[in-house]
């Protein structure tokens, strides 16, 4: 029973797109052989495959003019491989444009359709070879590092947002006078975070928004971290907001994490949210003596410190508040599955037929039999 609830850690936890594109190039960062140098770079375990189908349906306000949409586009990296990437839509055929923003190389799929006639359904299929990954970071060994190369520049800069809430100050002020290692300190803002927000799906603000989880206490996993991500600023860590679509059956599947660069170990992925909401279950379990549950919910909240990442979960952008290719009529702040707009009017997801709405759904297939979604987490003496 108590390594079932840990299984489960990694369960929650000119361009046309012809029809045979293979792999997207992605450019990491330098900081990858930053921590490559180091010898610091995460385990790569549990190499699992999926084959998705997701699609979107996108239904336009009466008499629009032009619908545009733009899908974000899943990348190959060091850690995961996407291959045999299709499109498709419904029910007239439509071409689509690749465009890449300027600030993160983030890529995406443009449609722009003028005078669309009832519903559209977009559906991008593609394989996927995702890996397991386990930083393992020591914070002892983490730098307190005081300037930083120009490149982390654009993750630095505290998120203006915060200032809104009025105890943000004196919520950082708090964090920092734990101790003069900044480690320490970021340590204390995810445990700040855990301690005085609760998951909220209802009352989020879908945009990564510091303030929205100070205000309310309340949000989604974008307001889990884009607060800890602001805070780790404040401290001094370059950090960012990655979104991405979980490998499962269901319909809105995306999913964000915080990445926070933690020198040595470069680029660290968290996951504040998911492991509040698994710590929290395994605590309540009847079914495990009282010691059990303190034990494994500790080991949950410690995995997610180490630094890891679960082989479900598939990236698909980075960064936050970033400029759409074409340009889209207002600033956006994230792409969660889609960005789409009529008439540049921004569409809404499940809102009402009259004002347009989108809706998305996925379908995941496990590729191979020897594919490994999970892995358990062995107790450590």
């Amino acid at each position: 029973m108590f390594y079932k609830y840990l299984i489960c850690f990694s369960l929650i936890s000119a361009c046309l797109l012809a029809p045979g594109s293979n792999l997207m190039a992605w450019e990491d960062e330098p900081a990858l052989s930053d921590a490559t140098k180091s010898g610091l770079v995460p385990v790569k375990t549990s190499l699992a495959k999926f084959k998705v189908d997701f699609r979107v349906t996108i239904m336009a306000p009466a008499n629009t003019r032009q619908l545009r949409v733009w899908i974000p586009l899943p990348p190959s990296t060091d850690t995961q491989v996407v291959r045999d990437r299709k499109f498709r839509t419904f029910p007239r055929e439509h071409q689509s444009q690749l465009t890449r923003e300027p600030t993160f190389g983030n890529q995406f799929a443009y449609f722009e359709i003028n005078s669309p006639d009832g519903a559209l359904e977009i559906q991008h299929t593609f394989t996927a070879e995702i890996a397991q990954l386990d930083w393992g970071v020591d914070y002892a060994k983490v730098a307190n590092t005081v300037s930083w190369p120009q490149k982390y520049e654009i993750f630095q800069t505290p998120d203006a947002r915060s200032e809104r809430a009025p105890d943000y100050q004196e919520i950082v002020g708090q964090i920092q006078s734990v101790s003069d290692k900044k480690s320490q300190q970021f340590t204390k803002a995810i445990e700040w975070v855990d301690q005085h927000l609760t998951y909220d799906s209802a009352n989020a603000s879908l945009t990564a928004d510091p303030a929205h989880g100070l205000i309310h206490r309340r949000g989604h996993c974008s307001d889990y971290h884009g607060l800890c991500g602001t805070f780790a600023r404040e401290i001094g860590y370059p950090s960012r907001v990655l979104y991405g679509l979980q490998m499962f059956d269901k319909g809105s599947p995306s999913h964000c994490k915080l990445e926070v660069y933690m020198p040595p170990y470069g680029w660290v992925s968290y996951d504040l949210s998911e492991t509040q909401k698994l710590a929290v279950k395994v605590s309540k379990d009847e079914n495990l003596l009282p010691v059990s549950r303190k034990k494994a919910a500790e080991l949950v909240r410690q995995r997610t410190l180490n630094g890891f990442r679960e082989n479900t979960w598939l990236l698909v952008t980075r960064g936050e508040n970033y400029p759409l290719v074409p340009a889209a009529s207002k600033p956006v702040s994230i792409v969660r599955t889609i960005y789409a707009e009529a008439d540049g009017i921004a569409l809404t997801e499940g809102a009402a037929a009259d004002t347009g709405t989108w809706l998305t759904m996925q379908r995941v297939d496990e590729v191979g039999d020897n594919s490994r979604r999970f892995s358990v987490l062995r107790n450590q003496p």
